[in-house]
């Protein structure tokens, strides 16, 4: 591309020509460093600021103290560095070269190393020599960036995967580091100590960034600032004999609420909980700041990450809690880049950002320029004589098209900015000054314009007024450019602003997962000091947060990735940011607070990610990021996915470890009667004496209960003792415990307020799709606020207040939710070949499974005698037409004629079709189709097969036909198949069809036989016509009732017979075999 060149007179800060040498020298050094803009392009060669520094440091009246307060001014990161030149002031960095290995041959103090940039520590000197070498493309001094659990642990799956219920493992995150960017962390706290030896700390090291060496202190290896504490000095502070040697602090408070959240083990409550996703983890910190982080520290974070991992050889996993706005939303940013480099460094290194709290603010525009075409941008500052900076506006383009800048200030100042400079403007007579960059990046090759307006020192006069940047596009094609609203000191409203694009950085990295907030809990209630509820009014439970910063990227790449549990999230207390006793926040005082932002979201995920290594420490980042985002959680809140505002959707860890570790996907399902998405005022918060509350509830899936959830209320609930249960229902009713926990103190034992979590998955109770069973909270020993909305009634919750003698129906839904998983989920799937698998038989349902799908069920109750080891078979090949191609054998090793127990054969409503398509009676055609199910017969055939073809003619010892009820004849809606159940004395092979298909050697037809009256009271007529033959009567189950003989005509007695169905069972001369139905009444 062929560039004009601008020549800039008056528009830079010039300095006049003196006559000694070291003036002389500063000049020609000056004009050096503006003249880059034209010898190597229009990459900006020394960042404005550090331009600033040196000049100033050539004042002669120049102190180590103004130079100090000026470098604090210009927002540059300093650092008091210890050297073979003794304690030097230094500025991080970030250098754009391809040469690394020259600047430390120059003597330049490189910390981190990239393939297109280093950070650095360095001296004024250093900047001036490294402004002179070739190899160095830019030097940039980095901005900052700001700092952006039981309810989400609940929400996610992670409960369950704490309590063991997949893979008979507890997940916790043993094994796995999770590293920590923040603003420090209280170690002392007893969330981050081993939970059976409080002298004994769960992290690995501390690097505090922030400090400077003093006596035997040391930095991490390859890093010449801040100091680094050992696992061995902080549990030497831990031992009851501290030696006051480890000097860092969290004076803040963010560091140690979000470390709670990834890893915290809720050591602070004897129920812990408080705890954290990842309870087990051990950590890695390093504290970047007290509220704001430099992105060289950041890089060089993100570098002592790996290194500890490399060198502990174990999976790690970073949380970085921070964003801003001053980047290219591209991806491009350092910072960005870094943690690109980071993931794809090995398996095992995952990155989990925080998207930013922005949405609202209205910091962004777009506007399309063509080529020649001038676009613009206009910002109204507020009133104010006294705020030094007024508002930063960053404009970033799509290419590197010139653009000429011009400002018009409120006085009616117009300042023209030509392509790759840097001009500082005196405006508004000279009472503000505005600084206007017109620059190609370094970071993504693109245009980029920044507008600085601050108040000059002494000045009160008002900032107020309108500001416009117009940017003229000088380039042959058309460029959209990007602006951003970066910061603020008065009020400033952007005109024509929105809430797109403006994830912050380093969110917007290519492969970080980057997290979003939504609602998981309206209400929180503080215990001590100053006990009060507190409630988040107007928001819609489980929605959006409405601070969550929208994507996606400017270049249109999706972020954020997933969306976390990020409003009224309770986790650790620094003991150094101790909040006021009257503190809503507060939680309890000594050890916990509750706090919002994507800050709390995304250590969350973090903390789940950690979780999935402890699974699989070998996936990569990339893995990892698909896991999560294939296996989050939709529902009507977030809407179609992926959008800008949820990502993928809400997270789900326990479905994505399910994922990780089996062949078919086990899911989770809350079964909830109450509203699930509603707000504060839908909500009625009712505090009941003496009463049994109960709600009825009907899995979609199959497994097993995992928990179950009650939503206190804010009222007093008595220090009582209560009984949460798990019943059958009897009559509608809640009927006869299946298991049951009984807690000492409903007051003391259970958070007030909030969604409390009762593990029940040590009871392995089954759950089935469709059957019924109720859930009580037994509290008739005094008062009980529970928590129940009225927006639209189930009719499931009931109540007692007579101890379960009668129950009435409530007239508001109990929020008490039931969380099941499904423990085996290969039966989500029907075998797809002929299967044989041996089982030994227990208690209970048997599913028999193998090559991840399903082969069918046996169940033993406690009368059935089925026992001992069992052969299952399925067989789909060589169907024929008389019967549903799929055939099942079930043969127990003991007693197979005799045993008796239930089997369930699964069919697909394709198999039923291809069956009906030749048989004129037909199965079930649809799920509602009643007389379908009426048709099925089951025949099952004596013996095995003796070829192991499955085939009607390789079973050679008869069969009998049962009948199942059409009860028993049920479609799973869930998994997409038909259930058929049947009661068997006996068992051998399974085969269905309908009454319209017939086993005979000859043919018998059905009306060549009566049978007669039907239904039957205490006489059943038999005419066989001109034949003879042998009659058995069968009950449903298979067994033989009645064995006689007929000949041509007959009669025999059914009175002794109990009521309802019956098959009877002629063989005529011939071994013709003919089967009906008879109802005896």
């Amino acid at each position: 591309m062929k560039r004009k060149l601008l020549f800039i007179t008056g528009s830079v800060s010039t300095i006049p020509l003196q006559t000694k040498l070291r003036q002389v020298k500063h000049f020609l050094t000056l004009l050096f460093l503006l003249s880059f803009g034209i010898i190597f392009g229009q990459y900006q060669k020394i960042d404005y600021k550090f331009e600033t520094l040196i000049k100033e440091s050539k004042n002669s009246n120049q102190t180590a103290q103004k130079l100090n307060n000026l470098a604090e001014s210009l927002k540059l990161d300093q650092h008091l560095v210890v050297t073979g030149k003794g304690a030097q002031t230094m500025y991080s960095c970030i250098v754009y070269t391809d040469h690394a290995e020259k600047l430390k041959a120059n003597g330049i103090l490189v910390q981190s190393t990239l393939p297109k940039f280093v950070t650095a520590l360095v001296t004024i000197d250093d900047l001036e020599k490294m402004a002179q070498m070739k190899d160095v493309i830019s030097i940039i001094a980095p901005d900052f960036d700001e700092l952006h659990n039981d309810t989400s642990r609940i929400q996610s799956g992670a409960n369950l995967l704490q309590a063991g219920v997949l893979n008979n493992t507890t997940y916790n995150g043993e094994g796995v580091l999770v590293g920590i960017y923040d603003s420090g962390i209280d170690w002392k706290h007893p969330d981050f100590r081993d939970a059976n030896d409080p002298t004994k700390s769960r992290i690995i090291s501390i690097w505090d960034q922030t400090l400077t060496k003093i006596g035997s202190e040391v930095s991490p290896a390859g890093f010449a600032k801040g100091v680094e504490y050992s696992k061995a000095q902080i549990e030497d502070e831990l031992d009851g004999t501290p030696a006051n040697f480890v000097r860092q602090k969290d004076t803040n408070g963010h560091g140690t609420h979000v470390a709670g959240t990834v890893a915290g083990n809720g050591a602070g409550f004897p129920d812990k909980r408080h705890r954290g996703f990842a309870p087990n983890a051990q950590i890695v910190f390093v504290k970047g700041g007290d509220g704001s982080f430099s992105q060289a520290n950041t890089i060089d974070a993100i570098t002592y990450f790996q290194n500890v991992a490399t060198a502990l050889n174990k999976p790690i996993v970073f949380n970085m809690s921070i964003g801003g706005q001053g980047t290219a939303h591209d991806g491009t940013s350092a910072h960005e880049v870094a943690i690109d480099a980071f993931t794809t460094s090995g398996p095992g290194r995952v990155a989990v950002i925080s998207a930013g709290n922005v949405y609202g603010t209205n910091i962004h525009r777009k506007v399309n320029i063509d080529p020649s075409s001038t676009g613009s941008f206009s910002i109204t500052a507020g009133s104010s004589t006294s705020v030094s900076s007024v508002f930063s506006f960053y404009m970033y383009g799509s290419s590197d098209n010139d653009v000429v800048a011009k400002l018009t200030t409120p006085d009616g100042g117009v300042y023209l900015s030509p392509p790759g400079a840097t001009t500082s403007h005196p405006i508004q007579g000279g009472k503000f000054t505005a600084l206007v960059y017109n620059w190609v990046s370094s970071a993504n090759n693109k245009r980029y314009v920044q507008v600085v307006i601050t108040r000059n020192t002494g000045t009160t006069d008002n900032s107020q007024g309108l500001y416009t940047m117009e940017l003229t596009n000088s380039g042959t094609t058309p460029m959209m450019v990007h602006g951003y609203k970066v910061s603020e000191g008065v009020a400033s409203v952007l005109t024509d602003a929105d809430n797109e694009y403006i994830v912050g950085s380093p969110g917007n990295a290519t492969n970080a997962i980057t997290v979003a907030s939504y609602i998981a809990r309206l209400t929180s209630y503080k215990s001590n000091p100053s006990p009060g509820g507190y409630t988040l009014t107007n928001n819609l439970a489980e929605n959006i947060s409405s601070f969550s910063a929208q994507g996606p990227r400017a270049d249109g790449f999706q972020k954020p990735d997933i969306t976390a549990s990020g409003q009224y999230v309770i986790s650790a207390m620094s003991s150094d940011a101790m909040l006021a006793p009257s503190s809503s926040d507060n939680i309890d005082g000594t050890y916990y607070k509750k706090n919002q932002g994507t800050s709390m979201s995304a250590p969350g995920v973090a903390g789940a990610v950690a979780l999935l290594l402890q699974a699989n420490p070998n996936l990569t980042a990339a893995e990892v990021k698909a896991k999560l985002t294939a296996n989050a959680r939709q529902d009507a809140m977030t809407g179609t996915v992926p959008n800008p505002r949820w990502g993928f959707g809400k997270l789900d860890i326990y479905k994505a470890v399910a994922d990780e570790i089996g062949c078919q996907t086990s899911e989770t399902e809350t079964i909830a009667y109450d509203e699930q998405f509603y707000i504060s005022t839908q909500d009625s918060n009712t505090t009941s004496n003496n009463t049994i509350f109960a709600v009825k509830y009907t899995p979609t899936i199959t497994g097993k209960l995992g928990s179950v959830l009650f939503y206190t209320g804010s009222g007093a609930s008595g220090d009582i003792p209560v009984t949460i249960a798990v019943r059958t229902v009897e009559d509608g009713k809640p009927g006869q415990v299946l298991a049951a926990k009984t807690f000492n103190s409903l007051l003391n034992d259970f958070q007030r307020s909030a969604w409390n979590s009762v593990d029940f998955s040590q009871f392995g109770l089954s759950v089935t799709t469709g059957q019924d069973f109720y859930i009580t909270i037994d509290a008739s020993g005094g008062a009980m606020s529970l928590r129940r909305e009225s927006i639209n009634l189930d009719n499931r919750s009931m109540f007692s207040t007579d101890g379960g003698t009668t129950w009435a129906p409530s007239t508001s839904d109990y929020r008490i939710r039931a969380m099941a998983y499904e423990d085996k989920p290969q039966i989500k799937k029907l075998a797809t070949q002929n299967e044989t698998v041996s089982f030994v038989m227990a208690e209970g349902k048997n599913y028999v499974t193998t090559n991840c799908n399903l082969v069918g069920l046996v169940e033993k109750t406690a009368t059935n005698t089925i026992t001992g080891n069992v052969m299952a078979k399925v067989w789909l090949t060589s169907p024929e037409s008389t019967h549903v191609a799929r055939r099942y054998e079930f043969t127990p090793a003991t007693n197979p004629g005799t045993a008796t127990g239930k089997v369930t054969l699964y069919f697909e409503q394709s198999e039923f079709d291809a069956y009906n398509a030749t048989n004129s009676k037909k199965l079930p055609t649809s799920p509602t189709d009643n007389e379908g199910k009426s048709n099925i017969l089951i025949d099952k055939f004596a013996g095995t097969s003796s070829d192991n073809s499955g085939s009607i003619t390789s079973y050679t010892n008869g069969f009998v036909t049962l009948i199942p009820s059409i009860e028993n004849v049920k479609w799973n809606p869930t998994y997409q198949y038909w259930e058929v159940t049947i009661d068997t004395t006996g068992f051998s092979g399974f085969f269905v069809r309908t009454s319209s298909s017939f086993l005979a050697t000859a043919n018998a037809k059905q009306d060549q036989v009566a049978i007669y009256p039907n239904p039957v009271k205490d006489v059943l007529n038999i005419d066989l016509k001109n034949n003879q033959g042998n009659v058995k009567i069968f009950d449903l189950s298979g067994k033989v009732i009645v064995t006689t003989s007929v000949n041509k005509s007959g009669s025999v007695d059914v009175s002794k017979l109990s009521k309802g169905m019956y098959i009877v069972e002629i063989t005529t001369n011939g071994n013709s075999k003919v089967t009906k139905k008879i109802i005896k009444e």
